[in-house]
């Protein structure tokens, strides 16, 4: 039965949003399962009274929250939820990981994901990086971009930052940085890091990031940016950009007994 919503009090341009909504809370309670075909293109059109676009944006919207996935030549399919990535608090440098830790400081040897693609280049500061890395603007800075996949698909971006007077001629500024990453090979430097600062936001992806995420329509994402701080000095930023469908921001509050 057609949602007399969808019918009647939905301007064109939004009537996505109710066949979504209708398909996910189905979805959701179990109706159509994981891996359970769901309703042809031309059967939601018909049962609902919306144009092929609007069926297209809603499936879209439905993939860029991970619960339908498309298969070449047989249609849309209810999706096991993926599971979440976590921010989990991150031990002092140069001690073991456990295994569910992923981003931690960012590095790729956290140990929960491993297919990362790192590329290196150097670059000068826009107004923005040198504010947070307390430097002039175009002072020459060193970015590490990351690309993290899971199961064949790319879960998140990232991208960190650091002054070349604290990396030049480090290992830093090499893909592989060595055990626990590169805030663990500032602590074998000499470096302490005594503090990480994260601000989280979440939108829709960029178009250019919504590439890299290889999604036909931009995603929903978070956005962390993590700064990391000596006893004098910023050490580096790490700007990450995950899909939000994989992310689960996770934190501990002490319980203070007075």
């Amino acid at each position: 039965m057609t949602s007399p919503y969808l019918r009647e009090a939905t301007p064109d341009r939004n009537r996505w949003r109710p066949l979504a909504a209708e398909l996910r809370k189905r979805i959701s309670s179990g109706e159509y399962a994981p891996g359970d075909r769901l309703p042809s293109n031309a059967a939601l059109r018909a049962r609902y009274s919306v144009s092929r676009q609007t069926v297209q944006h809603a499936m879209n919207s439905l993939r860029s929250e991970g619960l339908v996935e498309t298969r070449p030549g047989l249609g849309w399919f209810a999706r096991k939820p993926p599971d979440v990535v976590r921010l989990p608090r991150r031990p002092q440098p140069g001690q073991a990981l456990s295994h569910d830790a992923w981003l931690g400081c960012g590095v790729e040897e956290d140990g929960w994901l491993r297919n990362v693609i790192t590329v290196l280049r150097f670059d000068v500061a826009s107004a923005r990086i040198a504010a947070e890395l307390r430097i002039e603007p175009g002072d020459e800075i060193l970015v590490r971009e990351r690309t993290m996949s899971e199961d064949g698909e790319v879960v998140a971006l990232a991208s960190s930052y650091f002054a070349r007077s604290l990396t030049r001629g480090t290992v830093i500024e090499t893909a592989d940085t060595g055990p626990g990453g590169v805030f663990a090979c500032l602590f074998r430097l000499g470096h302490d890091v005594i503090r990480h600062v994260e601000r989280v936001t979440a939108g829709i992806a960029r178009d250019d990031e919504a590439r890299k995420f290889r999604r036909p329509a931009p995603p929903v994402v978070c956005r962390v940016v993590r700064i990391t701080s000596g006893r004098n000095s910023v050490l580096g930023v790490i700007h990450i950009v995950v899909l939000a469908e994989r992310f689960e921001l996770c934190y501990e509050l002490p319980v203070v007994v007075r």
